[in-house]
């Protein structure tokens, strides 16, 4: 870490803190509570609506599917989830006909419960792989890969149920079919590489001579030649973006940058505004228009477009059967993902109920619950001998390479220590701030009671941890600490301590939403540190030490990193207030003010890979919660090295942008710069601009600097928990912020930060009001 004099602190202030677009959306705008509560009412008419219905009566022949006798008779339970599968009659019938054939066991199925926690033998639904921070919290969890099989095809036309993608355009359009390697020129953008489940490849980067952005590229001629394509899509956090990626990317995430989102959002009485059925009707109404959807919003002035493997085809129409035999080649598949140790074989009874899943018995239940399509035969054959195979072995230092970059622990830092060379116990920093202008503790009101604290994380690794606690019980004897592992959404500790939650699309703060119709509390408790890694570092930005620019504004940040976009996330609810047009777009160093030759020099943007998790936070403090990004990006991501260390992927972008003098980044402090150096940013156009260091992003002048939160459950009404709130303020303190600056790697908060901070913890929080009625969820459930 940096050892220095604190530059530029008589400067630092003359400014205020940074304003952040962010944080005044969300202000203005709310967390998101009220969207999500009446758009999943409407999600669950809708699904009520259909899961008893039967919507094919095919009935394909399955004599060539293996059918299932018993290898022996078994004893014990089985549990198998799968929230999809227990609402139709497949789960009744897989469990009346399993029993029967096993009257020893007894099967239990579940509509929630993860393998990963062991509630679960079986956990079935969207692939893991594709959900990486699931498959990381898996991998980290069980220290093993997530082993998986495929035991039915998602559906034709039944929303909810997987249905395959459909490639749509406006219906006068003359294209007559498209290939997948076509579909990706025309949606994504180039790509370094791509992941297969947790691991990074490079065999599926391309370059941008593939992107094909005019009709005319497709082959169209005459006046469809030189029109550009429009691509209709949605947020990019949505599940089903991401089994497009695998399908059409090959696991690259960069999409083309021109893509319009359409999300779920609330109308104003109350109803859901679909996004399928509303992003196919735009998109019918534009000459140039494609989008992928599914069968069910098929709408008169829409097509679908044949779609093919291969550049030579052959090019199928989506079909029930062209799904059921996979000649359509945008089928989704539904998984069933279990747990195997490492060169070992499956659990015998765990195997034998997959076995029966993949079998003749199995997939005939899948047919005649008329949703999901049953497997061919030969894709049931393979699946069956896969599960012969012992759980991988990957080699040691590989497996979990990835997961603290893409899903790092509520309790930890907003990105991992790259170094590995931190000591948790060590103050790097021995400056000290004058702390007098924060309130002492007052321990005029004495409480008693617990407060169950985590066992694990930074905070508690660190020397504050245990010195807040310490400190408090002196303040008051009553209160006793109870240290154990667990997280605030099961109810098992009262305070979680750490980086900020993840919000979007299934983040931590939309699962606390659902579960518990209210909002946790979060109170900033530090400022993050100026350059120790893993400590929520500041973000720096790189350019060239040629380049002539000396600073940048965050709307130029913006412009340079990403791309336009309908809109963004605003906490959990996707936002159009926080759009932005590509007039707004910087792709030359000219645009961002560079003199002479460096006018007409294209930028080029280095990042790291999109799915990690300090790509989410870049997103909300540059791109106001947007998440499309410049579709000419290049992603550099932690990587094996050939003698087994691991690169460090911040010192490995300076470097790079130190040997191109077009290239910009974002990192950290405290790694040579090299040929690189660190720009001056403004939080507003007007200035001023400030440097990144150590008072700078202490006071939060500087607009870049990150946080630490400390959560908490308050029931909505109620004031919170006395016990809980106490000891807040006594965090919040000048005892509590002077622990957190002599253990050195956190920053402590300022006056004004503190006041901000102890006024939320007096805060009652409103209960949920559901604008909408049921009347209008039923109503709004027949819409498709």
């Amino acid at each position: 870490m940096a050892s220095f004099a604190v530059a530029g602190a008589a400067y630092a202030q003359k400014v205020q803190p940074a304003p952040s677009r962010y944080d005044e959306e969300l202000k203005k705008l709310g967390d998101g509570l009220t969207e999500n509560m009446a758009i999943r009412d409407v999600h669950f008419a809708k699904t009520d609506d259909r899961k008893h219905k039967r919507f094919y009566t095919e009935q394909w022949d399955l004599s060539a599917t293996p059918e299932y006798k018993p290898s022996k008779q078994f004893t014990g339970t089985i549990r198998v989830s799968g929230n999809y599968l227990v609402e139709g009659t497949i789960a009744d019938q897989w469990k009346q006909d399993f029993e029967r054939l096993q009257p020893g066991v007894k099967v239990e199925m579940v509509q929630e419960g993860e393998v990963a926690t062991g509630d679960v033998q079986i956990e079935t639904g969207p692939r893991m792989k594709d959900r990486l921070r699931q498959a990381s919290e898996f991998e980290d969890k069980l220290k093993r890969s997530v082993f998986d099989v495929e035991w039915a095809t998602g559906s034709y036309d039944v929303p909810g149920w997987s249905p395959g993608f459909v490639i749509f355009v406006q219906k006068d359009n003359p294209i007559a079919h498209l290939s997948l390697a076509q579909l990706d020129g025309i949606f994504g953008g180039a790509h370094t590489g791509g992941w297969d489940g947790t691991t990074w490849r490079t065999d599926s980067a391309r370059g941008p001579e593939k992107n094909i952005r005019t009709w005319g590229q497709l082959g169209l001629t005459g006046e469809w030649a030189d029109k550009p394509i429009h691509i209709y899509g949605r947020p990019l956090k949505y599940n089903i973006q991401l089994g497009f990626e695998r399908k059409v990317f090959h696991g690259g995430d960069v999409w083309n940058e021109n893509t319009l989102e359409y999300s779920h959002e609330m109308n104003p009485d109350g109803s859901r505004y679909s996004s399928s059925p509303e992003m196919v009707k735009d998109m019918g109404n534009d000459p140039y228009g494609i989008c992928f959807a599914d069968e069910a919003s098929m709408i008169p002035t829409a097509r679908a477009v044949p779609v093919g493997s291969t550049d030579a085809g052959p090019f199928m129409p989506i079909t029930l059967n062209s799904l059921h035999d996979r000649s359509y080649p945008l089928f989704i598949e539904e998984w069933a993902e279990v747990s195997v140790a490492p060169g070992k074989p499956l659990d015998p009874l765990t195997k034998e109920f997959l076995t029966f899943m993949l079998s003749r018995q199995g997939q005939d239940a899948v047919q005649k619950d008329g949703k999901w399509i049953p497997i061919p035969s030969d894709v049931s054959k393979a699946a069956i001998a896969k599960l012969n195979e012992p759980g991988k072995v990957v080699r040691a230092g590989k497996l979990g390479l990835q997961d603290a970059m893409l899903a790092p622990a509520k309790w930890m830092g907003d990105s991992p220590d790259e170094t590995g060379k931190v000591n948790a116990k060590k103050a790097y920093y021995t400056k000290r701030w004058d702390l007098s202008d924060l309130p002492a503790y007052d321990a005029t009101t004495q409480v008693t009671g617990t407060i169950r604290m985590p066992a694990s994380g930074l905070i508690m690794a660190s020397t504050v941890g245990q010195a807040w606690m310490d400190g408090f019980r002196k303040q008051q004897p009553g209160v006793t600490f109870v240290k154990q592992d667990g997280e605030l959404i099961d109810k098992k500790v009262d305070l979680e301590l750490g980086r900020k939650w993840s919000s979007y699309f299934a983040g931590e703060t939309l699962q606390f939403q659902l579960k518990y119709k209210h909002s946790a509390r979060e109170i900033q408790i530090g400022t993050g540190s100026y350059d120790v890694p893993g400590y929520s570092p500041a973000f720096a930005i790189y350019v060239n030490k040629s380049n002539p620019v000396t600073g940048l504004t965050m709307e130029q940040l913006d412009g340079i990193f990403g791309g336009p976009r309908r809109g963004g996330w605003v906490s959990t609810a996707f936002r159009r207030q926080v759009g932005r047009t590509s007039e707004k777009n910087i792709r030359t160093w000219g645009q961002a003010g560079a003199p002479g030759a460096w006018a007409s020099q294209p930028i080029d943007v280095i990042v790291p890979p999109l799915k990690y998790h300090i790509m989410t936070v870049f997103e909300r403090k540059v791109l106001e919660g947007g998440n499309m990004w410049n579709d000419s990006i290049k992603e550099y991501p932690l990587l094996l090295k050939a003698d087994g260390t691991r690169n460090v992927p911040s010192e490995e972008r300076i470097k790079r942008v130190g040997m191109d003098k077009d290239a910009i980044t974002f990192s950290q402090e405290g790694f040579p710069a090299g040929q690189a150096k660190a720009l001056p940013l403004a939080a507003t156009d007007g200035g001023p601009f400030v440097p990144p260091t150590l008072e700078n992003v202490r006071n939060r002048s500087y607009p870049l600097s990150l946080e630490l939160y400390a959560y908490a459950d308050q029931q909505p009404d109620k004031p919170m928990d006395p016990v809980t709130k106490e000891f807040l303020r006594y965090i919040l303190s000048r005892e509590g912020q002077d622990m957190l600056q002599r253990d050195g790697k956190w920053l402590p908060l300022t006056a004004e930060m503190v006041k901000e901070q102890r006024e939320k913890l007096d805060m009652v929080i409103p209960p949920f009001k559901n604008p909408g009625t049921k009347a209008k969820a039923k109503a709004a459930a027949g819409a498709q």
